[in-house]
């Protein structure tokens, strides 16, 4: 499925011009009806005629990116496959129902809601076993090549940590869903997919991602009350989903439709559908009011327009930002957005992460060479102690640190380093096709804003990280396809007395 190709039918003209009139005859019969009640004394006669203009241009373009999007979830429908279950299941097995303190999930960590999230994971280690005893996809020597290969290493460690963890059952459950996810992956490559494939894999993820920002806005429409704290951050109640993991969802879905909008290889295929995805990401991030979701996606833009080889754009912008920022009121209001009403000392402190960092490095110091246990030191060694209700401490790093010490730190390194190498080498590489070269630029900035987001929250390393799996797996597919010629001389015996 190539949704860059895609050209739903817009040619109809007439059925624009009868829109764009229904929608001049609503916003006539909604604006006499506002005047009738005294709406105008209310607002002001200049917001509202400039609301009133946009209305119908806006309800045009909403319409018109819909009607794209059709033919893209059309496309989608199309080339349904095996794999597209299992990402689904697994990301289904990550929705939360119900919040629990930390006695009573260790009192009780089988309740109903664990078991309706353990049950998916089950059909996807049944589909797995299937696949691999009928030789249907031979996914073990999968599992250990390159960078899956050092993700697998990555996985063991943690599954041996529940050894020396504080809460083995816990550390040997999450270690087993983190080697599923990882493997889920291996699969995927080991059915030696196109460039297509791998676009196929991504684009499913991102979909899957931008459905967070379908349930938060379904879910404020019905609970406003609930979906919206004091500080009017959005967020959803059922299942729940945090302002921070809503935030990282929208940033995702708006850097997917910038690159997508500036890709030079794109065309006009789409544009009001990757128009609309990106006003409904910038508006669903702004309403998250998630900083570090709002930093990764400045920096994975920046990395789009460097790839794309319009470094001027970021360059010009900043240059014209900047004046605005510092002589006029748009500057402080911007600040006093970003500061949400905290003090000097709470900003500074990152909303209280330096301390939770600071209190997790002290106890690390007394297990250093062993850690806490993976998945389960942030929760219990570390945050239950000092009357935190929360599953983890706001960071890949120091959570992998203060679990699984240096033995997870070392591979998990090296899988991000090892993808951010290939990505890198990929900018300048001759053998790319244009294929494989025009998703780059979207990847490199994706990576970066969750490699940004990984510094002040858990995006790689807790289950289910399909968007840095993803990365992963795009890289994976680039490093294999570079070393394939090399593999096969050397597999090739005749083929190299031939050449000697």
């Amino acid at each position: 499925m190539n949704f860059e190709t895609i050209q739903p039918s817009l040619s109809n003209k007439r059925n624009l011009v009868l829109l764009a009139l229904f929608a001049a005859l609503g916003v006539a019969i909604s604006l006499g009806t506002y005047a009738l009640s005294g709406g105008f004394e209310r607002v002001g006669v200049g917001p509202m005629i400039a609301l009133i203009l946009l209305v119908v241009p806006v309800g045009i373009l909403v319409v018109a990116g819909l009607r794209e999007g059709m033919g893209y979830f059309s496309e989608l429908r199309a080339a349904w496959t095996w794999w597209h279950w299992l990402f689904f299941l697994l990301i289904f097995s990550t929705l939360v129902f119900r919040i629990r303190d930390n006695s009573v999930a260790s009192s009780n960590p089988l309740d109903a809601y664990a078991i309706l999230r353990i049950g998916p994971e089950v059909i996807v280690v049944a589909i797995l076993w299937l696949r691999l005893r009928n030789r249907e996809t031979t996914w073990r020597r999968s599992l250990f090549r390159g960078l899956v290969g050092v993700l697998a290493v990555f996985g063991i460690v943690c599954l041996i940590s529940s050894v020396w963890s504080v809460y083995p059952a816990w550390t040997l459950y999450k270690s087993v869903e983190m080697l599923l996810d990882i493997s889920t992956v291996a699969a995927i490559l080991a059915t030696n997919p196109s460039a297509a494939d791998i676009r196929k894999v991504c684009n499913w993820v991102f979909v899957l991602y931008g459905l967070d920002l379908v349930v938060a806005w379904g879910g404020a429409a019905v609970w406003p009350s609930e979906c919206l704290d004091e500080l009017g951050r959005l967020s959803s109640v059922w299942p729940v989903i945090s302002s921070n993991s809503l935030g990282s969802s929208s940033a995702v879905v708006a850097l997917v439709a910038l690159a997508r909008l500036v890709s030079r290889r794109q065309g006009k295929t789409g544009r009001a559908w990757y128009v609309l995805l990106l006003a409904a990401g910038l508006i669903t991030l702004i309403a998250s009011q998630t900083r570090n979701s709002m930093a990764g996606f400045i920096f994975g833009a920046f990395l789009i327009f460097v790839y794309e080889r319009k470094i001027w754009v970021p360059i010009l912008g900043l240059v014209c930002s900047i004046p605005v920022m510092m002589f006029t009121s748009l500057g402080p209001r911007v600040i006093q957005f970003l500061s949400r009403d905290q003090t000097e000392s709470q900003i500074t402190h990152m909303s209280a992460r330096v301390d939770w960092w600071t209190f997790a490095w002290q106890q690390f110091m007394q297990r250093p060479f062993t850690g806490y246990g993976a998945f389960a030191a942030g929760k219990f060694a570390v945050l239950s102690k000092i009357g935190i209700e929360a599953s983890q401490i706001h960071s890949d790093w120091m959570e992998i640190l203060t679990g699984e010490s240096f033995w997870g730190l070392v591979p998990f390194t090296v899988a991000v380093l090892g993808t951010w190498w290939i990505i890198g080498r990929s900018y300048s590489d001759p053998s790319l096709s244009a294929d494989e070269r025009q998703w780059l630029p979207e990847v490199a900035g994706i990576f970066g804003a969750i490699t940004v987001r990984s510094f002040f929250n858990v995006e790689m390393s807790w289950h289910a990280p399909f968007l840095f799996l993803a990365i992963v797996c795009y890289a994976e597919f680039l490093r294999r396809k570079r070393n394939q010629p090399v593999a096969d001389l050397n597999r090739s015996p005749s083929l190299i007395e031939a050449t000697a």
